[in-house]
This record gives C-alpha cells, sequence and structure tokens, in this order.
C-alpha cells in the first residue's frame, strides 16, 4: 500500500540516486601527476590556401614524438615532433606527389621536419604558449604554438585517464625558403596537432 509518505520517500530516494550518480563517476578519475603522449592517437593536419582562393586540407599520417607533462610543474613541460614528409596526404595521389617535389616539402631529400620545445609561457591552468625550434628543408626557426588541454576524462574502451590536447601554430613557407609557386599554394600554413595525452605509467 502506497501511502503519502512511502510514495514521497521513494521520490526523494530516486532523486539521490540521480543526483550522485554523475558525482560517482567523476569521482572514479584519478588523475595522474604525470602524463605522457599516445603516439597512435595522435593526428597533425594543416591546411592551404589553394589557386587564391580555396583551400585545400591534408594531414601528415605518420609522426613519432613526445610530451612530457607533469601537473605540479607545467612550465617544465618537454614537446618534440618529428613529422615525416613523405606521409603527406592532402586527398589525392597527384596532390600529394606535387606537395612531395624538390620544390616544396623535398621529401626525398628532407624526409622529416621537426619541432623541439624551448620555453613554455602559461596562458591559464589549460592553456600555454610553447616556443621552440622548428626545422624544416635543413633550417631551424622559432615557432610559438598554443597548446590547449580538455578535462580529464576516462577512455571509453581502456577505461584509463586520459587527458586531450590541441597544438596549433601558423607556418609561413616563406621562412625557410619554401617560394615556389606562389599564385597556386599559399605561404601562410595553419597547423594543427591534436591527441590524447595518457598517464605516464601507461607507457
Amino acid at each position: 500500500m502506497n501511502t503519502p509518505a512511502t510514495s514521497l520517500l521513494k521520490i526523494t530516494l530516486s532523486t539521490c540516486l540521480l543526483i550522485s550518480l554523475p558525482m560517482m563517476g567523476f569521482a572514479a578519475i584519478d588523475t595522474p601527476q604525470k602524463w605522457k603522449l599516445d603516439v597512435p592517437k595522435t593526428n597533425v593536419d594543416f591546411q592551404v590556401t589553394y589557386l587564391g582562393s580555396g583551400t585545400v586540407k591534408g594531414q601528415f599520417n605518420k609522426m613519432n614524438g613526445s610530451i612530457n607533462y607533469d601537473v605540479k610543474n607545467p612550465t617544465g613541460t618537454t614537446i618534440n615532433f618529428t613529422v615525416h614528409t613523405n606521409s603527406v596526404d592532402a586527398g589525392g595521389s597527384l596532390r600529394n606527389a606535387f606537395l612531395r617535389r624538390k620544390e616544396l616539402l623535398n621529401a626525398a631529400q628532407y624526409p622529416t621536419m621537426t619541432f623541439v620545445s624551448k620555453k613554455v609561457n602559461m596562458i591559464n591552468a589549460k592553456e600555454a604558449n610553447v616556443t621552440g625550434d622548428f626545422t624544416v628543408l635543413g633550417k631551424t626557426k622559432p615557432l610559438t604554438v598554443k597548446v590547449t588541454l580538455a578535462n580529464v576524462e576516462n577512455d571509453p574502451v581502456t577505461l584509463e585517464p586520459i587527458l586531450k590536447f590541441r597544438a596549433t601554430g601558423i607556418i609561413d613557407r616563406y621562412t625557410y625558403g619554401v617560394t615556389a609557386f606562389p599564385s597556386i599554394v599559399g605561404n601562410m600554413i595553419p597547423l594543427e596537432i591534436s591527441g590524447n595525452l595518457v598517464a605516464a605509467s601507461q607507457l
């Protein structure tokens, strides 16, 4: 028999359960102090102006590197990326061959381009400007990228904690002596590296 008091008790218990579920899930995430790059979950994307008005998007399918991030010492973060130029993919074999040619990426002579961090300037708790040496075609110039961290969450497959990141920067290809085809390919190239950081103990 349902009395008014019994119904009220059921409603109260149900409400408490609904409120507690999200908190239980949040508490299940044990936030690690030190993080490293999960290379297979990392993407290197770019876009370039094409024929003055169009935009071509692409990516590099092969990279390796490391990010060492300590929650308690964020300014001590180190980033080291190597991107394999021959893995460029802009959506077609002819376009890829064009980008790999000697006048542009010159992938045959310079199979990699690298970024090595030198300094980290925190903007806030989740954003930083990272300055380092960017080497393309044998030329090394300073480059600053903005790194943004998301909230810690659990990987839906492994259930381990992950920290998503995104690093963005703009490269002026003319700075590296790549001045060919100015009417076809734009000189300012936005670059984005995104992926997951996992607890250092997982790797």
